[in-house]
């Protein structure tokens, strides 16, 4: 009886763990969060259409569009001489306020991949679409630029 109710309870544990969103983020990726900045449609009943995020101004920037389409912006520079690998995604949050708080929607998206050489600073840009993160654009009030790096990094 004991093993079956420790068996169940490790089961639940899993399953809700695996539909969650990571919190945290692992050692080889590092963060930069924004606030939102709403856009609204011109219609007879105004609703949020776009989201924009400045990470960092003349950085990284970030827009969701209530379809799910979103783009990410930004340089990324590597300090070494020795290459390193680096991918640039998104993940988005509702918090309260802005990005105190924040509970995490998605996990990290990664949409661009660049391998850096030699100091080198690379524009990384790209997009994808999450419709389940358009639907809910009314309640989200952060993004975080995710950056992962393999290789050399420092």
């Amino acid at each position: 009886m004991f093993r079956l109710v420790a068996v169940l309870l490790s089961i639940m544990l899993m399953a809700g763990n695996s539909w969650a969103a990571e919190q945290q983020l692992p050692s080889d990726e590092s963060g930069i969060s924004a606030t939102s900045r709403p856009t609204y449609s011109l219609d007879a009943r105004p609703h949020i259409n776009r989201l924009d995020f400045d990470f960092r101004t003349g950085e990284s920037t970030a827009w969701l569009n209530d379809s799910g389409d979103f783009h990410v912006h930004g340089w990324l520079p590597h300090p070494s001489l020795l290459c390193a690998t680096y991918r640039m995604g998104v993940r988005f949050g509702i918090g309260a306020p802005g990005c105190l708080n924040v509970k995490w929607v998605t996990d990290p998206v990664y949409v661009t991949s660049h391998y850096q050489c030699n100091g080198a600073r690379v524009e990384h840009d790209g997009g994808d679409a999450a419709p389940e993160v358009g639907a809910q654009i009314a309640k989200i009030t952060c993004a975080e630029r995710v950056v992962r790096c393999s290789g050399r990094c420092k």
